[in-house]
């Protein structure tokens, strides 16, 4: 069976799709790091966005304002002194966004990673917890690293080794500033992460607790007890949440008919996709594109 890919957004589709006209007269950077400043996003983003699947990572640093930002199927309040890390493939949407709000985005392509995050467990974290609250002195430590890639020529032969020595200055001293979240969790922290991480692989094909508790060598009642603790959820509302906020993405289409999503998300039985969207949205299918698409037309 062939799997949708769910139309992933990279960075110039953003632009195009849910930017403002005339941002293309920014100065825009074709580049594998890219740095802006956060004080041009309530003029030139068209928020609220559509939930879209990611195509690549990005950091946002906020020193003043604020806003709303939708992480997978977390709704989260953002303000001065936040930092937000999205990764490449994870579903997110720009709820809205507050005028006084400055700081810095950064753009990193995905090659870059295992560069800037020398401990994968650390960019497992920073993925799966992905909001931030630092001190105001961190927060001004962290801007002047900002500036410094902000500054940098970038047709210097060294150019790129310095942005990504200053990047991965800011993910050590963002790991330094939140040790709670980002410091090495306790067992059932450790158990949770590495659970959410297959689930967002293996979703698609996957809807049972059993394979997940298999994969990770420990029992069912062990998976439950451990998810369940760190997030006040169970692991198989994790796993169809995932599913329904992806089935989001695929009814922003309306030459898909309801029935061929649920095909697509690997639901046998569609008038199941329904209900359980409905459980978990308050909203039929139908209803949640009618919506959409009366929001998109506005």
């Amino acid at each position: 069976m062939s799997y949708p890919d769910f139309n992933p957004i990279d960075f110039d589709k953003f632009v195009d799709q849910y930017m403002r006209a005339g941002t293309a007269s920014f100065a825009f950077q074709p580049s594998d790091i890219q740095i802006y400043p956060l004080s041009i996003a309530s003029l030139l983003i068209k928020s609220p966005t559509p939930l879209f699947r990611a195509k690549y990572n990005f950091l946002l640093l906020f020193s003043a304002g604020g806003g709303t930002q939708q992480v997978d199927n977390e709704l989260i309040e953002l303000h001065s002194n936040d930092v937000l890390f999205i990764r490449e493939g994870h579903l997110n949407a720009i709820k809205s966004i507050n005028p006084a709000t400055d700081g810095f985005f950064i753009y990193v392509d995905s090659a870059l990673l295992p560069q800037i995050f020398i401990d994968r467990t650390l960019l497992n974290r920073l993925t799966f917890y992905p909001k931030h609250h630092v001190s105001p002195e961190d927060m001004a430590w962290l801007r002047q690293c900002c500036e410094l890639l902000l500054q940098q020529p970038r047709v210097n032969v060294f150019s790129q080794e310095i942005q990504i020595s200053l990047l991965k200055s800011i993910v050590l001293r963002l790991a330094e500033a939140s040790p709670a979240s980002l410091s090495k969790p306790d067992r059932s922290s450790e158990i949770t992460m590495l659970f959410k991480e297959l689930v967002y692989e293996h979703f698609l094909q996957q809807r049972e607790v059993k394979f997940y508790a298999d994969t990770l060598a420990v029992s069912e009642n062990y998976l439950h007890r451990c998810v369940n603790k760190v997030t006040n959820k169970p692991p198989k509302l994790h796993i169809n949440e995932v599913a329904i906020n992806y089935s989001k993405v695929l009814l922003q289409d309306p030459s898909k008919d309801i029935t061929q999503v649920a095909f697509d998300l690997n639901f046998s039985d569609p008038s199941y996709f329904g209900r359980l969207f409905k459980q978990l949205t308050q909203q039929t299918p139908t209803q949640y594109r009618s919506s959409f698409m009366q929001d998109s037309s506005e």
